[in-house]
């Protein structure tokens, strides 16, 4: 057998290792393959920038700032009467006549009730007949003195008890009077508590006034609006007569000192003419107070404001570009609310279409309010 050189062993032996790691030549290859393909690939072409967005269609209002603007408010009142007189006689009697009825218009000094004056009348005529005589004795004396012929204790006399004789009448005529009970003001009569015939005795009710000409509009105004009214200054009162809503002129009358202890309110009255009776007692009406006159005020749509996390903006129209501006508010009128700053006269707010924009986004104003 014939020795193999060392080059035949060696082909050999590398013919023996390609059959045993055939396979993983093979696969080799083939990654080197997939590889060099991938590198070889044309470069991934980048995204295409993002289109700007096309502008929003906005509505703009021109800001202009009112001269005068009257903060007001409105709350619920009460009317009452601006009096109510209880009428009691002033001496005992017996009611001989009441010539009015309830409901009845009357005026001060018209007469309520008449008392029976038998046995007052005649002490008056008894006390007029005694202040005549010591009149008479009075110039009696007075003459006799000034002759030197009677002295000068007489006259003294004389004057004391003519001085008692007339203050005697006048008590006597003070009891007569009163006998009439009179309307101590003008006003409609309640109530007439005594009838005819019936013996009342002195300081006894008996008859009720009540003055509505003028009425007393009574509202509760809370704690923190109460500091801005003083009496004198006027108010407004809304009303429901027959139907149809009237408004009154009133007078701030009073202010109290003190304030409800439960609702921390404070009861201020009103006082309105009412000759025309527009008004009844105990009615439901509407007070309208003002707080006070705002200089230069700028109001904007409350559908302007967007809420933020901790503030308010609105949208105005910088060129063809929306902005944001925080604002701070004020008071509220109806759908509209008070700036008190963030804006200036002449700025477009966007109060249409501003929900859909964002600061520095293009606009497009498609209508303006003045």
């Amino acid at each position: 057998m014939s020795e193999q050189t060392p080059k035949t062993k060696m082909v050999k032996t590398g013919q023996s290792w390609l059959r045993r790691n055939a396979t993983k030549v093979v696969i080799f290859f083939v990654a080197l393959a997939i590889l060099t393909a991938v590198v070889e690939m044309p470069a991934r072409k980048h995204d295409a920038p993002p289109t700007e967005a096309p502008p929003v269609n906005v509505t703009v209002m021109n800001i202009v700032a009112e001269p005068q603007l009257a903060d007001t408010f409105d709350l619920p009142a009460v009317v009452e009467p601006n009096q109510i007189i209880r009428v009691s006689a002033e001496v005992a009697g017996r009611v001989e006549r009441a010539p009015l009825k309830k409901g009845s218009a009357v005026r001060a000094g018209d007469l309520l009730i008449q008392l029976n004056a038998d046995l007052v009348r005649p002490q008056f005529e008894i006390a007029k007949a005694q202040v005549e005589r010591d009149q008479i004795e009075f110039d009696r004396m007075a003459g006799l003195f000034k002759e030197n012929a009677t002295p000068r204790r007489d006259l003294d006399n004389a004057t004391t008890q003519w001085t008692i004789s007339k203050a005697q009448l006048e008590e006597v005529r003070a009891r007569l009077d009163r006998t009439r009970i009179l309307a101590p003001m003008a006003g409609v009569l309640n109530d007439l508590l005594v009838e005819e015939g019936e013996y009342v005795q002195a300081g006894t009710s008996v008859a009720e006034l009540v003055d509505t000409d003028t009425v007393k509009v009574v509202v509760e105004v809370p704690e923190r609006d109460i500091a801005f009214f003083a009496a004198g200054q006027e108010a407004k009162v809304f009303a429901d007569a027959k139907g149809q809503e009237t408004s009154l002129a009133g007078t701030i009358t009073f202010i109290s000192e003190l304030a409800d202890q439960q609702t921390r309110s404070t009861r201020m009255e009103i006082t309105a003419e009412n000759r025309q009776r527009l008004l009844r007692s105990g009615q439901i009406v509407r007070a309208r107070l003002t707080r006070q006159i705002l200089q230069d005020a700028i109001l904007i749509p409350l559908l302007a404001v967007i809420p933020m996390e901790d503030s308010k903006a609105v949208y105005v129209a910088n060129s063809s570009e929306a902005q944001r501006c925080e604002v701070e508010l004020g008071v509220i009128k109806g759908d509209r609310i008070q700036v008190t700053r963030g804006l200036t006269p002449g700025d477009r707010l966007i109060i249409a279409g501003h929900r859909f924009v964002a600061p520095g986004q293009k606009v497009n104003v498609v209508s303006e309010n003045k």
